[in-house]
């Protein structure tokens, strides 16, 4: 099958785009000073190093510089190409890590000079990558209420995996470097001691510590014995679990607290929801397909229901809450402070009709307003109520359930007085149970038989 080609821009029109980018581009060094101030003078000094090392014939350090000049460009591309809003302050911390790693640290041989070098920006990865794996959650769950929907310990810990897996993948590369590339990534230490089993002259699982005066290795006498790796691998690991946490907990706590606070938002990259694909455009990385098609059932659903034009935007409601199965609305009757109404979008008359999927999220809509309401708004409680079928006094064939938020006092009697049923419950739940029940098993011949 062919491929359309797709039309080549006129002259006109490129020219357009070129003046659409610069005003854009001004636009954003007018937002952003800091930024644009740190992206410049990070680029100057980066490409000044490259044109010192080219002249020193240090090829390695030219190729580093290169490196790091294509690393500065990750941000802009996450969020011009994957529509993702990475904060200012995580972006600005993003480069100087980046500066600081390879041109201060490998061309300016910090790492050497200072002990703490290394350190420091393990944990600073540890803490950065715990912030990006809070992000994730939030991408791939595609809910903007994800901070009351999904638990914060749930999230902290998601968040603290992804930060631990990152940074072992990282030693998984630099053994990588050291084994076959003869680099020394994994920096050694002088071990002066050292416990081991293997020096037990009985043979018992009991370690003997022997201290180290000096090492002979090829006729050439050390101070100590030389470990190769594993004291950085296991100290980067360690400093990376410690930044894990500290933002872990901190993610932890910014979510407990919906959202508020000015600390964490600055570290936590978000989707930019107006510059997702369009609907008609093909599921992109960061548009999963849904469970069901919404859209269509709402361009297939009736014309005169209320609930379905107020969905596809054609008659006026006060939104309550929305996200991409549901939607919750004021009720217009006016009858009692917030009742509320919450549908799918999907149209489905009756409970009973709805899928499975419509249910659950649905449902789920449901409880986090009831919850918002009586954590939040200042209600002690909620009353839940949906009717299915016209003989049920459903009134508008669109599932719908009401929350009506309670107070002490405010006199309302919303549970219905049904009156006195004088049926036989033995009769009853024989008729109405499921086949999967067994005869006799029902609560009330248990307890004789216990009796």
């Amino acid at each position: 099958m062919a491929h359309k080609r797709r039309p080549s821009l006129t002259k006109e029109e490129r020219r357009q785009n070129a003046r659409n980018t610069r005003q854009q581009m001004k636009n954003d060094i007018h937002q952003h000073p800091i930024l644009f101030t740190t992206y410049v003078v990070l680029r100057v000094l980066v490409i000044a190093v490259m044109v010192l090392e080219i002249f020193n014939r240090e090829y390695y350090d030219v190729f580093l510089c290169g490196l790091t000049l294509v690393l500065f460009m990750i941000p802009s591309f996450v969020e011009r190409r994957l529509h993702i809003d990475v904060p200012n302050t995580l972006e600005i911390i993003i480069l100087l890590f980046i500066f600081s790693a390879e041109i201060l640290g490998e061309i300016q041989e910090y790492y050497l000079i200072f002990p703490f070098w290394d350190t420091m920006l393990h944990t600073m990865n540890g803490f950065l990558m715990a912030a990006i794996g809070i992000a994730m959650v939030d991408i791939l769950n595609r809910s903007r209420k994800f901070k009351v929907r999904l638990s914060p310990a749930f999230v902290a810990l998601v968040a603290f995996c992804f930060s631990m897996t990152v940074g072992v993948v990282w030693e998984f590369f630099e053994y990588g470097m050291d084994y076959f590339f003869h680099t020394d990534m994994q920096k050694d230490f002088w071990i002066t001691s050292l416990s081991s089993v293997s020096l037990n002259a009985e043979g018992h699982n009991v370690p003997i510590q022997v201290a180290i005066d000096s090492v002979v290795v090829n006729g050439q006498q050390w101070p100590a014995y030389l470990d190769i790796g594993l004291h950085d691998t296991m100290k980067d690991l360690l400093v990376n679990f410690v930044g894990a946490v500290i933002f872990s907990i901190i993610g932890a706590l910014y979510i407990m607290g919906r959202g508020k606070g000015r600390f964490a938002p600055r570290f936590i990259p978000r989707l930019k929801s107006d510059e997702l694909p369009a609907k008609g455009e093909q599921p992109g990385l960061l548009e999963p397909i849904p469970l069901s098609d919404t859209s269509s059932a709402s361009e297939d659903s009736p014309k005169d229901c209320v609930f379905c034009k107020i969905v596809q935007g054609k008659a006026p409601c006060y939104k309550i809450y929305e996200d991409e199965y549901t939607l919750a609305i004021l009720d217009t009757a006016g009858d009692v402070e917030g009742h509320t109404l919450v549908i799918p979008k999907e149209h489905v008359e009756t409970l009973i009709e709805c899928r499975d999927e419509t249910a659950v999220q649905t449902l789920a809509s449901v409880r986090l307003i009831a919850e918002h309401y009586v954590k939040d708004c200042g209600f002690d409680g909620v009353n839940v109520l949906s009717a299915s079928g016209k003989r049920a006094q459903q009134s508008v064939p669109h599932l719908h359930f009401h929350i009506i938020p309670r107070k002490a006092g405010d006199k309302l009697n919303i549970w219905p007085a049904l009156g006195k049923d004088n049926h036989d419950l033995k009769e009853v739940w024989e008729r109405l149970r499921f086949p999967t029940s067994e005869p006799g098993s029902s609560s009330s011949d248990s307890k004789e038989e216990e009796s």
